[in-house]
């Protein structure tokens, strides 16, 4: 691995990185009295450009748009300065996150959301702009709207799988293959890597690999699908969560079981943490959350230490990612009126 390829584009990211809220920022933001004070501590911090001319009279659908336009900035920057060699793995991990825009504008368009509904939560991100999206929503029936995707890798995978989609009418399906093709083209593209450069970068792709498949592992079970339909949705790949361990959790003979035969990997402590909080919400949302919080510590500590290696690349984007979606979090729980621990608890921090 050589130094001096990742030299510039360290230093890029490592400015960048002082700029990520600090745990006393985000204290001040979850206590503040409502959306617009919430605003006044951003203009304390790296966000004062974008939010300086916002008012009381500022929606947090305006607010969500010009945090999703940060994101879009800050993706693009990092992808002009990244070494030619790691062009192709830069392309997938930018899909990492087109694939959330896809997924979002699925959702909303199956479920005919209306317009308020669908500017609220869609999410836009280059080359799927806020005006795309709403265009798209317009289209006559969901071939129609794919075949207009401006990114022709979504637009060629989906339509291989809608046929799927149209016998079972089962978005999910849908969803959980796309994430799949993405997260294992990345993970292929790791392995070109060497030396610590593929160290560290695979244990973050790697980790999202075993908490996407140890979802897939829970979630099937409410959706009541067999042992053998879920083991063709499992990924093939694995980090630290065998996927004979999977397999074997599979054939348990109820949810408990499966989680506690899932809980004997080395996500032990995420997993009986969420079994507490499942026994008391009665939601899988509880163990996606942890399983978020995971990635997001992951990726932190993928910017400590030795920084010379692409790993700094998808750490730092992961992180300003959740930033993004924390803010957009606390602003709608602000406009919202919600007490400061339901925002807290919705965080992933």
């Amino acid at each position: 691995m050589s130094v001096a390829r990742y030299s510039f584009i360290n230093a890029k990211i490592r400015s960048m990185k002082a700029d990520i809220l600090t745990p006393a920022q985000w204290d001040a933001l979850i206590g503040a009295r409502d959306m617009f004070a919430a605003l006044r501590i951003l203009d304390s911090t790296s966000y004062a450009h974008l939010v300086q001319d916002m008012g009381e009279t500022t929606s947090p659908i305006e607010v969500e748009h010009v945090l999703q336009k940060d994101f879009n900035r800050v993706l693009v920057e990092i992808k002009n300065d990244i070494p030619t060699a790691n062009q192709t793995l830069m392309t997938w991990i930018t899909r990492k996150f087109q694939k959330e825009v896809v997924k979002s504008i699925l959702r909303l368009f199956t479920s005919r959301s209306d317009q308020a509904t669908a500017e609220k939560l869609l999410i836009p991100l280059e080359p799927f702009t806020s005006n795309r999206l709403m265009a798209l929503l317009e289209a006559k029936d969901l071939r129609s709207m794919v075949s207009e995707f401006p990114e022709q890798f979504f637009q060629s995978e989906i339509q291989k799988i809608l046929p799927q989609y149209e016998e079972t009418d089962n978005l999910f399906i849908l969803e959980h293959t796309l994430d799949a093709l993405v997260i294992q083209n990345l993970f292929k593209e790791v392995q070109q890597l060497e030396g610590q450069d593929r160290e560290i970068t695979a244990r973050l792709v790697g980790t999202e690999i075993d908490l996407m498949n140890l979802m897939i592992t829970l979630r099937t079970h409410s959706l009541g699908f067999s042992s053998a339909e879920t083991e063709n949705l499992l990924i093939n790949a694995a980090y630290r969560l065998p996927l004979e361990l999977c397999h074997r959790a599979l054939m348990s003979r109820n949810f408990e079981e499966r989680v506690r035969i899932l809980q004997s990997s080395y996500y032990k402590d995420l997993i009986a943490k969420s079994w507490e909080a499942y026994e008391l919400q009665q939601s899988l949302a509880v163990f996606e959350h942890n399983a978020h919080i995971q990635i997001r510590t992951d990726s932190e500590e993928a910017l400590i230490g030795y920084p010379f290696h692409f790993g700094i690349v998808l750490g730092f984007l992961n992180l300003k990612w959740y930033e993004t979606l924390n803010l957009k979090a606390v602003m709608n729980g602000k406009a919202d009126q919600l007490d400061p621990n339901i925002i807290r608890r919705a965080l992933i921090l």
